[in-house]
Order: structure tokens, then C-alpha cells, then sequence
């Protein structure tokens, strides 16, 4: 899916569905460079920023922003034009039944189109990274759409490496 800006909401529009492809972002120790992007500030949401979660929403439903963000687990930064969101990157840490003690999937990364090729996505990963670190995951993953070079281009320059084409399978639990 992409998503478009209307009336400066942000909404998903359908294309056709390609195959995902997985980059593996692999994060290693000292500090990476930060990126500086002007007038750009990079905040760590909480609970009590539920507002913040609303207005980047993207799709019909209320979703569970309070929920979302009293997990420990959920990592969703925000990047800030002044008072107003133009980004984010939403990961989860997920312990790991081997190997690590867990790793972090990122869900979700969008800038708004005013806002692309401007560092913020750049700096969005970085500060992620740097959590990371801090919560000692050494490695973690995302998965993209194959014809999405934007992305695929951002997640290489972020470290990530391109591993396989791996198929989605979605489960329906509830009819609703």
C-alpha cells in the first residue's frame, strides 16, 4: 500500500499487490552519525501522546493508541516540523524463543510527501537504532514491497541488507 497526502490528512490508496521482500537491519555497536535535518525534531512517544498517534492515523478504525503505547514492548518515534508530526517509524521488540533475547520488527515508517527526501526517514531509523542499542537488540527487520524503491533505498543507506523474498500469509480471526 502507499499512502497519498489529502487535505493534509494522510490516507492509504490500493495498488496492485506485489511481493514483499525483506531487509534485515542489522545493528551493530557505536553510534551511528545522525542526521541533521533542519527545524526536524525526533521525540519518543509515551503514554499521554495518544493525540500524537491519532493524527498520524492512516486507515478507518480507532485502532488502541493507549494500548499501543503502555506497551514497554512499542517503540514509535515521531518526527516534528514545529508542533506538527510529518513522520514516523512505529517497531516493536519481540522476544526471540533462540538466538537473541529478542529483535525489533519495524511495523511501519512514513514520512509525509512535503517532507521526503529530507532526512527524516534517515533519522527516524538512526534514533531507532540507537534505542536499539540501549535496549540491547542487536538486529531487527522490516518487510517492504519489492517495487518500493523509495523504501528499499532508505533501509540500505540505514544498514540493512536485502535478505531473500519471503511470502505473506494473512490470517482473518474475526469476521468484522
Amino acid at each position: 500500500m502507499s499512502r497519498a497526502a489529502t487535505s493534509g490528512a494522510w490516507h492509504r490508496t490500493r495498488r496492485e499487490p506485489t511481493r514483499p521482500i525483506r531487509a534485515i537491519l542489522r545493528l551493530v555497536g557505536g553510534t551511528p552519525e545522525r542526521t541533521t535535518t533542519a527545524g526536524i525534531a525526533i521525540r519518543l512517544l509515551a503514554p499521554g501522546d495518544e493525540p500524537v498517534v491519532r493524527a498520524l492515523a492512516t486507515s478507518a478504525g480507532t485502532g488502541d493508541p493507549e494500548g499501543l503505547l503502555a506497551d514497554p514492548r512499542t517503540v514509535m518515534l515521531v518526527a516534528l516540523d514545529g508542533e506538527r508530526p510529518v513522520g514516523f517509524v512505529l517497531a516493536h521488540e519481540l522476544p526471540r524463543r533462540d538466538g537473541d533475547r529478542s529483535g525489533l520488527f519495524v511495523y511501519e515508517v512514513e514520512v509525509a510527501p512535503g517532507h521526503r527526501r529530507r532526512g527524516v526517514g534517515s533519522a527516524l531509523l538512526e534514533r531507532l537504532a540507537e534505542l536499539a542499542g540501549v535496549r540491547g537488540i542487536r538486529s531487527g527487520l522490516v518487510l517492504t514491497e519489492q517495487t518500493n524503491e523509495a523504501a528499499s533505498t532508505l533501509y540500505e543507506r540505514a544498514g540493512g541488507t536485502l535478505e531473500g523474498v519471503n511470502a505473506v500469509w494473512r490470517f482473518t480471526y474475526v469476521d468484522g
